[in-house]
């Protein structure tokens, strides 16, 4: 007798609109993993370019800087530059640009060009999330879209391995031009199949589970509960990025593994996260019925704990260490996932207002990229103002304050009465 189970695979298999879906999951998630190989080439070859003194370091330190700042900058511009050009014209554009300015940063013999160039970079490199996510939540409904974000996410930490490792191949065989000169061949290709292969969008639109009528395009700042979301994702980001940044230094520096242990060690944290990122898109699709917070905000809070306790367990033994790093991981790279794409939609969709999703999503990805920005110097200040310890409590405060900013999204909102006259 057949099962049902097959039964429904094999439509699903038949369905056009499914195989659809998954050449767009397929696609976007080739196509992010290309945006890393134009984003993280200045940090492969940052010491190649202080150690032929191409830069100082201080010059390195100010590109990056100038890129993080752009990058911001073009997330909150990202929601206008989509309505003007569309998600499909738009990615192509980034595309071409990002490419541009890889090119132009590994073959002009300028420094003030390549600064330039690196500055540019950033604004283009903040469209690529926008305007995939807008592509993602057209043709994925509310009740797998958690789940399919959550897996999707993952193409970020394989797109860093990716070009970490196609990197240092270029340095070894070549020279540091072509690690930048390189990947523009491959934006450009990308550009090309944007134009050629994505469809922004299902004949019919997935319809969405909110019941809330449509309302006319007003600002996306006048979404219920955005800066809730973005205040959230900027502490988030702080504290994922603090960690990423400064972990490795801290295994060496306090608890006094070599540097090798130490690389090792920190990629418990790294790989925690990416099953964080997909057990809570699972979860929030399965238990969460469309409140993503309803998982993200916890997930939050027992972060805060984690990281408040880490130095203290840390210490314990190399087990205890990689468990506690483990599950901080876990627990931040979640709310990360969901906090910079299905969040912002489902608020968006709540109060009637799919057509802001856009540029919600780039104003809280904005907030988020302020939190990476101030992950740059906040830790610095205050590890060497009071000690490693109180900058472990401060991670942790803004780990629970995230959590806290979510609670109010965890419930329906109501609104209130009209009286009748």
């Amino acid at each position: 007798m057949p099962s049902g189970g097959t039964d429904k695979a094999k439509e699903a298999a038949a369905d056009p609109s499914a195989a659809r879906q998954r050449l767009i999951f397929l696609f976007t998630y080739a196509a992010y993993i290309a945006v890393y190989f134009t984003r993280k080439p200045f940090s492969v070859a940052k010491s190649t370019l202080m150690a032929e003194r191409v830069h100082t370091e201080s010059e390195l330190g100010l590109i990056d800087t100038a890129f993080l700042v752009s990058y911001a900058l073009g997330q909150f511009v990202s929601g206008p530059v989509a309505s003007l050009l569309g998600s499909k014209r738009g990615l192509a554009v980034a595309f071409v640009g990002t490419g541009v300015c890889s090119w132009v940063f590994g073959s002009s013999p300028s420094k003030e060009v390549r600064s330039a160039a690196w500055f540019a970079n950033g604004l283009f490199q903040a469209f690529f999330f926008p305007f995939i996510m807008d592509i993602l939540r057209a043709w994925f409904p509310p009740s797998s879209r958690g789940k399919v974000l959550g897996l999707w996410t993952t193409c970020q930490q394989l797109g860093g391995f990716a070009t970490s490792a196609f990197g240092a191949y270029v340095l070894s065989t070549s020279t540091w031009h072509n690690v930048f000169v390189l990947p523009a061949v491959v934006s450009f290709v990308f550009a090309f199949l944007s134009m050629s292969v994505l469809q922004v969008s299902p004949g019919q639109v997935v319809p969405t589970s909110s019941s809330s009528p449509t309302k006319p395009p007003s600002s996306p700042w006048t979404v219920p509960h955005l800066t809730n979301v973005g205040s959230a994702y900027f502490c988030i980001k702080l504290v994922r990025y603090t960690f990423l940044g400064w972990l490795p230094f801290y295994l060496t520096a306090v608890l006094q593994y070599s540097a090798a242990e130490s690389v090792l060690l920190s990629t418990a944290f790294d790989l925690a996260g990416t099953v964080g990122s997909v057990v809570c898109g699972f979860t929030s699709d399965k238990w969460c019925g469309g409140y993503s917070a309803r998982i993200v905000a916890p997930m939050c809070i027992l972060c805060g704990v984690g990281t408040v306790l880490y130095p203290h367990i840390a210490s314990t033994s190399q087990m205890a260490n990689i468990a506690v790093m483990a599950a901080v991981g876990l627990f931040v790279a979640g709310p990360d996932s969901m906090l910079g794409g299905a969040a912002c939609a489902e608020i968006c969709e709540r109060d009637g207002q799919p057509a802001a999703a856009t540029s919600a999503t780039g104003i809280v990805n904005g907030m988020g990229s302020l939190g990476a920005i101030a992950s740059g110097m906040l830790p610095i200040l205050v590890k060497e103002t009071y000690g490693w310890n109180v900058l472990y409590y401060t991670m942790g405060g803004l780990c629970l304050a995230a959590g806290v900013l979510l609670l109010p999204l965890t419930t329906p909102r109501t609104t209130p009465h009209k009286k009748t006259t």
